[in-house]
């Protein structure tokens, strides 16, 4: 009977394994946003021991400039697709624990590799996320608070542990802030930190991503404090990328914005930088979208010339219907020539 049950319980993970990499195969062809799109790609060759292919795309991604459709640095979906992200995910344990072994197996088949070790030591991490779960702070258990503080200590003492060539590694910046807010530093511990990322990796744009979830009123900060926060990373950029960064933030922590806080046009001249240079569907829907939040009639209308009638429904809240409204709304207000 018990033999039974292990070989039922193997093949129910050989299954979801199964399903995982060749969804994931078919994922990163089919899902609208570029960085999910990628994610699974790496994920992919995780789970089917494709290490070799994983060093390939790491030395490309840290040699150049290496970017995926929406403009977001490669490394970034790299790390996420090996040692997953802290946006959720729909693992089951089981799998999350396969995940720690590929990545143990990588780190051991490439022992120099840098991208290995720092998502290895990112790994606990990111699993301490899952076992937390996604809900607000008052939902979760004592029990899994407690499995998520340990898992999130490992996580720094694992990153610490690395040698000076991985802790000088973008991953690793961005692997140590979002340790950073987990474990709820002071501001000037976090801005020390955050500087340093900033000063030796000014193109990783998870540094900033970090930045603003950590000035976010839902983690440590206020609208005030976000809004500062996004304007000073961006006038700290604007030499190389316009208001880019500006638009990117703004986009990525969006409660300055939906409190009325942020500044149209300066977001609008970076989503005009961004679209120009990352024409991805996903860029041009979600430009459309904040410009129909402000009423930008003639913007949006210009834009759904772009997008016709195939909106991508998750950039307008999973409802193609808001973008239908938005649309007619602009149709109407814009004048005719």
């Amino acid at each position: 009977m018990k033999m039974r049950l292990r070989r039922t319980r193997a093949a129910a993970v050989f299954s979801a394994m199964a399903i995982l990499v060749n969804g994931a195969a078919l994922a990163q062809f089919t899902n609208p946003r570029p960085m999910q799109r990628a994610t699974d790609e790496y994920q992919a060759l995780l789970m089917q021991r494709a290490y070799g292919n994983l060093e390939r795309a790491a030395a490309e991604a840290h040699s150049s400039a290496s970017l995926i459709d929406d403009g977001q640095p490669r490394l970034a979906a790299i790390y996420s697709g090996t040692a997953g992200c802290v946006c959720g995910s729909q693992l089951t344990e089981e799998l999350w624990k396969i995940r720690g072994e590929r990545l143990r197996e990588w780190r051991d088949q490439h022992p120099n590799s840098v991208t290995a070790r720092v998502a290895l030591a990112s790994f606990p991490l990111r699993y301490g996320w899952f076992l937390r779960g996604g809900g607000y702070s008052n939902t979760v258990s004592p029990d899994a608070w407690k499995e998520f503080s340990s898992q999130v200590e490992a996580a720094r003492n694992a990153l610490n542990d690395l040698d000076a060539d991985a802790k000088n590694d973008p991953g690793w910046f961005g692997a140590m802030l979002d340790v950073a807010i987990a474990q709820q530093w002071p501001r000037d511990r976090f801005n020390a930190l955050y500087e340093q990322a900033g000063r030796e990796h000014p193109d990783y744009f998870p540094i900033y991503f970090a930045g603003a979830s950590y000035y976010s009123p839902k983690w440590y900060g206020s609208i005030e404090d976000l809004r500062t926060f996004i304007g000073r990373a961006a006038d700290a950029t604007r030499s190389k990328w316009g208001d880019t960064l500006y638009a990117r933030l703004t986009w990525s922590e969006t409660a300055a914005f939906d409190a009325g806080r942020a500044d149209w046009k300066r977001m609008k001249a970076g989503f005009e930088r961004i679209v120009r240079d990352f024409p991805d569907p996903w860029n041009i829907n979600n430009y459309a979208r904040f410009a129909c939040r402000v009423r930008d009639w003639p913007t949006v209308e210009r834009l759904a010339g772009q997008i016709g009638d195939k909106p991508v429904a998750t950039a307008w809240y999973g409802d193609q219907r808001h973008y239908l409204r938005c649309r007619q709304a602009a149709k109407e207000a814009t004048p005719k020539q």
